[in-house]
């Protein structure tokens, strides 16, 4: 750890965001690490240690100057001359003070005082900044700069904000996000015995259960975290316990052999019953629907849930009386005179159509020919059953719609079941990959409707979620807003920027400056799960899931080898 004076306060010292620190030497500190500077906010009040960190750093040199042009490249120094004029300056972004009365992070609303000195800051100091229950909370990595040895400083998420609070996790291509959510999902499964449901429409959640069988992370053996060397192995073996007694990881994928192949028979048939969906819903399933063929089915959707009063319904019943069965809907007694004149065999032909071709796509309804229909409980879970569980929704292979299609239903059987007053559900945690798919900004989805409305009314019922996605700019803004955490890594794309900085007031123009030049693996945290905002290096998670790129040149091998 650095000792001694870092540097002194100059020129106005008025703006938290933007305070101006003259450096001891160019070797005192670097951007992004943390200093402190001793305040007092009130006179009768003790002085506290005010956080901040440096933002951006400028070094100038007289003798080096633009203005010096092309001769700059010939200007030697005699050997032993000291150099002159030289002129280091830092920014620093104030990140807060404990308040000694309400013991809150505070920004100072008093200026601080001009020529005040800039100091380290160590673990010791950060750990009591950073504040955390262990028991309430995810370790999700360390403090970037102090992320190994001794001095390692360790960031928590707390659960019940990040869970119920919604979160959103954006990142570029190839920057962590999946990685980070796996840490996210696997710990709260296994350390908080929660329940996870993920939808996954590339199937790489998928591969923890690939073949049937638990898949554990190779290269957990290098780790050096000393708090990952112990939750690593408690993890592993509460996930092993949990899949014996009939829990931990389970994944449902829509009917067809391909799936079976790829989880060696134990992935669970995803049987969805269509009449649980609401009429809003199948105008936005079925679009294109004319007055009359939209009132065919209505009046078809009407009579098979009323004729077949007994649960489940055979979704072929459906498919019936729009073709071969229309006489028997015509003949119904309690047809309207317009509906009765609605019901012509054109319009329920192609309402036919149309339906025949979303339950064809999707795969993954209920008919007789199936054991039983999907129960959302067996999903989540009731409070009395003390199992944590990951349901992955495989959905790899599937066309946009009929993705959307299925996680529509599932995440409104989700809200459902959780706000039922008699057979209320788990608190779940409901993660959207890809998310820009499924909640899009400016076109309609299936899916967005219901996801706008766990955005909205989830929290009081215990469902959350994370929507995760590679173009935050490509999001529904009313979706982003309502979260509450913001997990943003590496992102170039401007558009993205200024998208996050629009739709959220949690992250700094300083901030925004930051996410092109984070590494791999490298996290900008904000928001409600977090005492202030953090740079955060990623650890390592334990199950083998997320994304990952093949490695192209094993795969295609030598010519003639």
């Amino acid at each position: 750890m650095k000792k001694g004076v870092l540097g002194r306060l100059v020129g106005n010292t008025g703006d938290p965001n933007n305070l101006t620190m003259v450096l001891a030497s160019s070797f005192a500190a670097r951007r992004g690490e943390f200093v402190r500077i001793s305040h007092k906010e009130r006179e009768e009040e003790p002085q506290a240690d005010v956080l901040g960190r440096i933002i951006s750093l400028t070094r100038v040199n007289t003798l080096y100057n633009a203005g010096l042009g092309s001769s700059a490249a010939n200007l030697e120094l005699m050997p032993g001359a000291q150099i002159t004029g030289e002129s280091i300056a830092g920014k620093i972004e104030l990140i807060g003070y404990r308040d000694p009365v309400t013991d809150e992070v505070r920004i100072p609303r008093r200026p601080l005082d001009p020529g005040s000195r800039v100091l380290p800051v160590d673990y010791q100091f950060l750990s009591s900044f950073y504040r955390f229950d262990e028991q309430t909370s995810i370790h999700i990595g360390n403090l970037v700069g102090y992320e190994r040895g001794e001095d390692t400083v360790p960031v928590f998420l707390e659960v019940n904000k990040l869970v119920t609070e919604h979160v959103a996790i954006l990142a570029m291509t190839g920057s962590g996000k999946s990685y980070t959510v796996g840490r996210i999902i696997e710990r709260l499964m296994a350390l908080h015995n929660g329940t996870v449901v993920v939808f996954d429409p590339h199937g790489e959640y998928g591969r923890a259960l690939q073949g049937g069988i638990l898949h554990f992370n190779p290269n957990l053996g290098a780790t050096t975290d000393p708090r990952d060397q112990l939750s690593i192995p408690v993890i592993q073996d509460t996930i092993q316990r949990l899949q014996t007694a009939g829990a931990g990881i389970s994944v449902y994928t829509p009917q067809n052999p391909s799936f079976r192949q790829k989880y060696a028979g134990k992935n669970n048939e995803l049987a969805l019953q269509f009449d649980h969906f609401e009429m809003d819903d199948i105008a936005e399933i079925l679009p294109g629907l004319t007055e009359p063929q939209q009132r065919v089915l209505d009046v078809a959707m009407r009579y098979w849930r009323i004729m077949d009063k007994a649960e489940p319904r055979d979704i072929n019943r459906l498919r019936h009386l729009l073709g071969d069965g229309l006489d028997e809907l015509k003949q119904w007694d309690q047809l309207s005179k317009a509906e009765s004149e609605a019901l012509s065999n054109r319009s329920a032909a192609i309402a036919s159509m149309k339906l025949s071709r979303v339950l064809n796509e999707a795969q993954t309804f209920y008919s007789s020919a199936l054991a039983q229909p999907t129960n959302v409980y067996d999903l989540v879970g009731r409070p009395a059953d003390r199992r944590g569980r990951l349901t992955i929704i495989d959905l790899q292979g599937l066309s946009d719609t009929a993705k959307q299609i299925i996680t529509a239903l599932i995440a409104s059987e989700i809200l459902a079941a959780a706000s039922s007053k008699t057979d209320p559900s788990r608190p779940t945690f409901v993660v959207f990959e890809e998310g820009h798919n499924f909640a899009p900004a400016g076109q309609s989805a299936v899916s967005l409707r219901i996801i706008k409305k766990i955005a909205a009314e989830g929290r009081k019922f215990g469902v959350g979620f994370a929507i995760v996605s590679q173009r935050p700019s490509k999001l529904d803004p009313d979706v982003t807003s309502q979260c509450n955490t913001l997990i943003t890594m590496r992102l170039r794309n401007p558009d993205d920027q200024r998208f996050i900085s629009k739709t959220s007031d949690m992250i700094s123009s300083a901030d925004l400056e930051e996410l092109p030049s984070l590494s791999t693996g490298e996290a900008l945290i904000v928001g409600r799960s977090i005492t202030a905002p953090l740079l955060v290096k990623i650890g390592p998670k334990t199950l083998v899931h997320g994304g990952e790129s093949p490695e192209v040149l094993k795969v295609w091998g030598r010519f003639g080898a």
